[in-house]
């Protein structure tokens, strides 16, 4: 079928993929522009992830978030995420901005401490090795046990703390890291969260 220049280009600001990408993605979907955009990401996803840790995020959003699960009701949690992309251009860019949208709506309702690993305070950790090991030497587990079981718990912590870790609250079968990724693959640059902060009343 014939491809449009519009189509193709709707698509080209959707995915920020180049226009003859788009072009092929748009024929072998026969002008479907969400299968358009699901190849795109497909054909370029890899490529783009094993180059984004080169590039640099230098521009992006600041994006708010107030909580407010019951209507009516005034919201008790709110969010700031520092957003971070390559362009002014994806940064305006709807996927890129829902990203932010559910990234917030996420950390609201899991509240992580950190946004990744590497974040994560040292003293805290030996403090969470310390209980695990109390914990399962109390149990009366055997030595080679009880390493495998504070291990275990450390991985769980990473899992619960670390925002990049956590399953996305909305399908848990998906980290939030790999909920970035498969953006990071549609716009075609580097996404990473530089930063959030979480307030709650009473807290």
């Amino acid at each position: 079928m014939a491809i449009s220049a519009a189509d193709v280009k709707k698509l080209r600001e959707l995915t920020n993929a180049p226009m003859m990408a788009c072009k092929t993605a748009l024929e072998d979907a026969d002008g479907d522009i969400d299968k358009a955009a699901d190849l795109v990401r497909e054909r370029t996803g890899a490529k783009m992830d094993a180059r984004a840790a080169d590039r640099t995020a230098s521009e992006g959003i600041v994006y708010s978030y107030l909580h407010a699960p019951t209507p009516g009701v005034p919201p008790r949690a709110g969010v700031l995420l520092q957003l971070s992309c390559e362009t002014d251009f994806v940064a305006k860019n709807e996927k890129f901005q829902e990203l932010a949208h559910r990234i917030c709506l996420h950390i609201a309702a899991m509240k992580p401490l950190v946004v990744s690993e590497d974040q994560l305070d040292a003293d805290l950790l030996d403090k969470e090795r310390e209980f695990a090991r109390k914990e399962a030497i109390e149990q009366g587990k055997p030595d080679n046990i009880v390493d495998k079981i504070v291990e275990g718990k450390i991985r769980k912590a990473h899992e619960e703390w670390v925002l990049l870790n956590q399953p996305f609250v909305m399908d848990d079968t998906r980290t939030i890291a790999e909920l970035i990724s498969e953006v990071q693959a549609i716009v075609g640059e580097k996404i990473e969260v530089a930063r959030f902060a979480l307030f709650q009343v009473g807290k």
